[in-house]
Parts: structure tokens; sequence; C-alpha cells
């Protein structure tokens, strides 16, 4: 940021900086923390958003005594829980769904008094929220009620507003913050594909009138250096691979959670699935198994390795027939039949171990390619972690998933297949997106921003309307 825009922010009591994708808002906020005169509270929505923050503040060499960072709901957790009766808290498990809207509405009535602001008041000289437009207006409601103690900088794009499933999001016409224009750059494609960066800069206005409800027509056509158009055959004889074979990563973009794992199914798992860090499969699964019993815990194996692994019914499909007509003798059963003593093993006793047994015979034969990854290591895990705590699979799983000391990474993929909501934040140099299918104004930015060198629109049709999306 210049001098100049960091002056005329410090003289606001709030304010609130549009900044597109991949134009440099790390470093906006790396250059306000810097320049601030007392300690800062930063906040964004998720774990992986405060690594980058933290990355990119220990790269400047800012001192850590400067900012406190945490998520939205780690902040409301910490005061809901330091005054638990001010904010109406109940005693409910972390895995219930009203969980983290109690923990929003329980901070919005402790930041109603006076007392509480003051506090944050005396410990930092201002708040920064990043990635403002992902706010749902309880959230919201939090920023605006510190606000009228506290000075709180926010920044977003509503561009890339894409959790509207989640709740009602913060309006950007009606902030009551006040708008602060900002110079930027298109900083993420200054080395990779500059071109791309430009494109990117020109499709904005067409697409900013489907935010207001306005119908949105784009052309599909090649772009040179930027954009390739293929037909929708490319996704189904597998051609596509053809195009993106030289490249480090690749993420293709599905609509839906079916097309996303059927794709990386027809793909034979060169194409991981990028899971959800709610993975309700994962849930179903796990209580399953809790129910002990063997025939059920034995379909239940069957049907997750069809979700998860290719060739299931070519190599294991007489094993799932016997197991749908309720038949657990697979002496008559030739091929593979150490599979058929461990899934016997499990009809007999459905314990983790028989469970876990039959599953690693499947991940260490060479005849399968798993294309869920993820989900079949946090089966694996949850079991393992179930055992190892005396609790219920399901509870296990649950845990594993959504406690932030308990959660795993898996960067490893190169290739993956995603939707919006999901790889939101992520970078790949080629970015496939399917257009036979609608997508919003803002899901189609977001998906196109995720390309740093080149982008492929997989589709027959030489135009398409955008769907307005829910905000």
């Amino acid at each position: 940021m210049k001098p100049e825009e960091l002056s005329l922010i410090k003289t606001k009591h709030n304010a609130a900086i549009i900044a597109p994708a991949g134009h440099g808002k790390t470093e906006m906020i790396v250059d306000l923390v810097e320049a601030a005169e007392r300690k800062v509270l930063l906040v964004t929505h998720t774990n992986a958003g405060i690594d980058a923050l933290t990355k990119r503040l220990r790269k400047r060499g800012v001192d850590s005594n400067k900012f406190y960072i945490t998520t939205i709901a780690g902040f409301c957790l910490r005061w809901c829980g330091a005054y638990p009766n001010t904010g109406h808290i109940r005693d409910i498990s972390v895995t219930d769904k009203a969980y983290y809207p109690m923990q929003y509405t329980g901070a919005f009535s402790i930041f109603q008094n006076s007392w509480a602001r003051n506090i944050l008041d005396r410990t930092y000289g201002c708040v920064i929220v990043d990635e403002y437009q992902d706010c749902v207006l309880d959230q919201h409601k939090i920023f605006a009620e510190i606000n009228k103690t506290v000075p709180v900088i926010v920044l977003g794009d509503p561009l890339q507003a894409i959790f509207g499933w989640a709740g009602k999001l913060v309006s950007w016409k009606d902030l009551p913050f006040e708008i602060v224009e900002i110079d930027t750059y298109p900083w993420r494609w200054h080395e990779t594909n500059p071109a791309l960066g430009q494109y990117l800069n020109n499709i904005r206005p067409v697409l900013m009138p489907g935010l207001d409800g306005k119908r949105v027509q784009i052309d599909i056509e090649p772009v040179k250096d930027c954009v390739r158009v293929v037909p929708s055959s490319c996704k189904y004889d597998l051609s596509i691979l053809n195009y993106v074979r030289d490249y480090k990563s690749v993420l293709f973009i599905a609509k839906w959670p079916t097309e996303q794992s059927a794709f990386c199914q027809s793909t034979g798992g060169i194409f991981q699935n990028d899971e959800p860090q709610g993975l309700n499969y994962l849930y179903e699964v796990a209580e399953k198994f809790d129910e002990q019993n063997g025939m059920i815990s034995a379909k239940t194996i069957m049907d997750f390795l069809e979700n998860s692994t290719t060739k299931v019914n070519q190599e294991l499909g007489s094993y799932k027939k016997h197991i749908v007509n309720g038949d657990g003798d697979f002496s008559g059963l030739r091929k593979h039949k150490d599979f058929g003593q461990f899934l016997s093993a499990v009809i007999e006793d459905p314990s983790i171990e028989n469970i876990l047994n039959t599953l690693e015979w499947v991940k260490n034969k060479g005849d399968f390619k798993f294309y869920r990854k993820e989900l079949f290591y946090e089966l694996c895990r949850s079991l393992r972690y179930s055992r190892e705590n005396d609790i219920s699979i399901l509870e296990s799983a649950q845990k594993i998933r959504m406690m932030p000391g308990l959660q795993r990474k898996y960067p490893g993929f190169k290739m993956l297949s995603s939707r919006t909501v999901l790889s939101k934040g992520l970078e790949f140099e080629c970015v496939i997106i399917d257009m036979g299918k609608a997508l919003t104004v803002t899901d189609y930015y977001v998906a196109m921003t995720r390309a740093t060198k080149e982008i492929i629109l997989i589709s027959d049709k030489k135009t398409v309307v955008l769907e307005t999306p829910k905000l």
C-alpha cells in the first residue's frame, strides 16, 4: 500500500477495502499491521487463512507482539468461554450444528456491553477482518458492534462471496463501514502469466452486474495464452488429460459432489476428490460400523470401497452379490480368496481390528486405485482413534474432522477434483471448468482465479448465461 493510503486509513474509525483475487490483499494486511502504532487483532475465517497470513507476516519480519491472529470462531469461543452467562451459552457438543451459531450470537450479546468493548479497546489499536465477503450476518453483527468502540478494518471482494449456503451473507451495499479505494495490481499472475491476470481484470466488469441480480451472458471462446475451450467429449474420453500433462498442479471444478467424485473415478485416481471438512459420508459409514452387526459392517465396507476405489465391481463383485443376498459363505469363490477370509472375519466379529485388516488388504493390493484417498485415510484414522479413546466410531470421525487439534491436512494431491466452495484460497497452474452445468457469477470468478497459467473451459456452447448468486 502507498504511504498516503496507509495514512488515510489510520484516520478512519472504520474502513472497507475491496481487493480482487490475486491483487495483494494479504500484503495489504501485512502493511496495515506493520504500520499500526498499537497491537492489532487480526481475524480470518479458517486455519488455512491463519497459516497464510502468519507466513507472510514472518516473511516481512513483523514482530509477533504487534498482532494476535485468530479465526472468527476461535475469537468467539474465547469470549464465550470467559463470559458464558453473558453470552447465554449452553453446554452442547462441538459437533452439534447449533454449536458455532450459538458462539456467534453469544459473542454479539457480550459485545453489546461497553465493558467488553472497552477491554478490546485497551488491548488492541484496531481489529482487521480478512475475507469479509464470507461473513454471515451473525458474524458481521459482532464486528459492527465492536466498531462502536474499536476501529475496524475489513477486506474482501463481493465477487468472491460464495458461502451463501451457510446463511445470509453481509451486503457490501449496506456495509456500515466506509469503502476506501486502494490501488491494486494482479500480483498472482505477475510472474506466471501477466496476460491471464489482465484477462481476469477485464472480465470483472462483465460479471459484476450479476451481483445485482442482472442477467450475465458470457462468450465461451479461446483467449490466446489464457483460455482454452474444449468439447464435452474430452471429459468422457479422458483426452482432457492430454492438455494438462505438463502442468505440476491441476484443478477440475464441478458443480455437484457427485460430478466431482465421478470425474475422479473416471480418471482412475489420477484426480483425487477434494473432501469437505464436515465429511457426512464418513459419518454415515462410521454410524453403520457402530451397529456392530457383521453383515451390515461387511456391506458397509463393500459400499465404501465402491464409493472410493476403482475396479471394485470387476475384482470383488462376487463378494458384493453374496452380501447383498445376505449370504456370508464365500467358500465357492476363487478370486481374491484372502479378501474373502478378511470379510468373513468381519461378519463373524465386526471389530475395529477386523474392519481395518480388510481395508488394509485393499490398500496394499495393486489391482485397486483410490480416487478418494483422504476419505479412506480418514476412515482408518477414525477407527483407530475410536479404539484408542474408547468412544464410538461416529464420535471419533466427527472429532478428527471438526476439532482443530485433531485435523490433518492432505496437501500432496497435485491433481484435484473440487468445487469452488472447497478450493477457494488455493492456487493451481491450470484450472478446468465444466461449463455444462450452470454456475453463478461468483462461482465462475472464483474458479477462474484459482489458475495461475491457464484456464480450460469444457463447453459445447458458444455462450453461457451465469446464474445470480445467493447472497
